[in-house]
């Protein structure tokens, strides 16, 4: 598990980078019905538990599933309040050769809380490789690791959907695979907080999350090294509702396709004392390496913000590696766009509406600030 403990965005690039094994064990969760290191004792206490029951996992077990529950869960559905304290177990489904399923499904009238625990290789033809929320459904996630998951549809490691609620505190989701939103796919209510979502791959947009609805907030959180084929190789947030961070960090994501290596905003999206760094769209005629701002529904806020070292590298035009805006709002409030590059002008920032600034800079970009954009931002010179 990957630990983030940040509070500014100088503290952000002190992250620690280690991963163990498994989540560490924390003191205090050895309490509640025991469950032996056995896949068929953890389904039998499962469908056993009572209302508000928590379950006690074997320390550092890994709990190996073979076979699906019920049609496409790993586990019995979550129906009732459960808490599970994991110790430093696992739980994974087997192989390539095993039957598709997710791991954990929790039903509209579930509320699942899961604690230092990790969950692998779920595998669905759905949404939620690791674990699908249905609408009214609650999960919280501390200090568990989702990771190695796949989905056909959205957020290969966890899927929320419209209606439900999710919370995610210390927790690395990594390494999943899905066609929206690897590693977070959220049409619900989504809070995460001291987090990191990495090395997750979208087949389709939002390499590490997707947010189509509802709202979501992200604080002191990491979202690096992810990779779309289409967009938003780190983020992308759509549909009605907010998205907002703060002091995080979304660095060194990539998208093939041709619109935001970091982000790519068609709804409402505020940063805040957040930087978007070392980002990339590569493919041809490419758009904001940094951010891309597009359609007139979409409202980018940046707030004590930095931008910066992103880029647009494609062929045939490829512009903007800070910030693209193509008939959205952009509001820069102490905010920098500075170092960012591209294949043509602009390499800072290209908008076709003019931006509100206030005590915010566009400098050091290349091949220019802002020349070569229809909207010159109001300061922006070369």
């Amino acid at each position: 598990m990957r630990l983030i403990g940040f509070s500014s965005m100088a503290a952000v690039a002190a992250v620690v980078a280690s991963v163990t094994a498994g989540p560490a064990s924390a003191a205090g969760q050895d309490d509640g019905t025991r469950v032996p290191c056995s896949s068929t004792a953890l389904i039998t206490a499962i469908v056993a538990a009572s209302p508000g029951e928590t379950l006690s996992l074997s320390s550092a077990c890994t709990y190996h599933l073979t076979s699906p529950f019920s049609s496409g869960d790993g586990l019995p559905p979550i129906d009732e309040k459960l808490t599970i304290l994991g110790n430093g177990a696992t739980i994974v489904r087997d192989g390539s050769g095993t039957a598709a399923f997710r791991i954990f499904h929790v039903k509209d009238d579930g509320i699942l809380r899961l604690e230092n625990l990790a969950v692998r290789g779920g595998n669905t033809t759905g949404d939620g490789g690791g674990i699908l929320v249905d609408p009214g459904g609650k999960l919280t996630l501390v200090g568990v690791d989702v990771t190695d998951n796949t989905a056909l549809g959205g957020g290969g490691g966890v899927a929320v959907s419209a209606g439900a609620t999710a919370v995610v505190r210390r927790g690395w989701i990594a390494f999943n695979n899905a066609l929206n939103g690897a590693g977070l796919y959220s049409g619900g209510t989504l809070t995460m907080d001291d987090s990191e979502l990495s090395r997750n791959h979208a087949r389709n947009v939002g390499g590490a999350l997707a947010r189509v609805a509802g709202t979501a907030y992200v604080h002191a959180s990491l979202v690096r090294r992810n990779t779309s084929d289409t967009a938003g190789g780190g983020v992308v947030n759509g549909g009605p509702g907010r998205l907002e961070f703060g002091d995080s960090k979304i660095a060194n994501n990539t998208t093939s396709g041709t619109s935001g290596g970091g982000i790519q905003n068609l709804s409402d999206l505020r940063l805040e004392k957040t930087e978007v760094s070392g980002n990339v769209v590569g493919g041809r005629a490419g758009v904001g390496g940094g951010i891309s701002n597009a359609t007139t529904t979409a409202v980018l806020v940046l707030k004590g913000s930095e931008i910066l070292r992103n880029s647009a590298n494609g062929d045939g035009g490829s512009k903007a590696g800070g910030i693209y805006n193509d008939a959205g709002t952009v509001t820069l409030d102490h905010t920098h766009v500075r170092d960012n590059a591209s294949t043509v002008a602009p390499g800072g920032v290209y908008t076709t509406k003019q931006f509100t600034v206030v005590s915010s800079s566009i400098t050091r970009n290349i091949p220019t600030n802002c020349t070569g954009s229809p909207v010159v931002v109001t300061g922006c010179t070369n």
